[in-house]
């Protein structure tokens, strides 16, 4: 759905904030990469679709700012 260059896009637009934010998202090395300026916190979670099974998933929430820790 989203290419490479939008999230860049995304990371740079983040940077010139000048408030606070948190932006949640699958935990992938090129997100990861692409965010790196920012703050990290790992989430891991189970994804399920109506009735299905659950699938076990990483999400990675990032922020501008120290979160608590465990806050998510």
């Amino acid at each position: 759905m989203f290419e490479r260059d939008h999230f860049q896009a995304m990371a740079d637009q983040m940077a010139g904030i000048r408030g606070n934010f948190i932006l949640s998202i699958n935990d992938r090395p090129e997100i990861r990469e692409i965010f790196a300026a920012f703050r990290f916190e790992e989430v891991a979670l189970k994804y399920t679709v109506s009735s299905g099974a659950a699938t076990d998933a990483a999400e990675l929430i990032i922020s501008n700012f120290e979160t608590r820790v465990g806050l998510f």
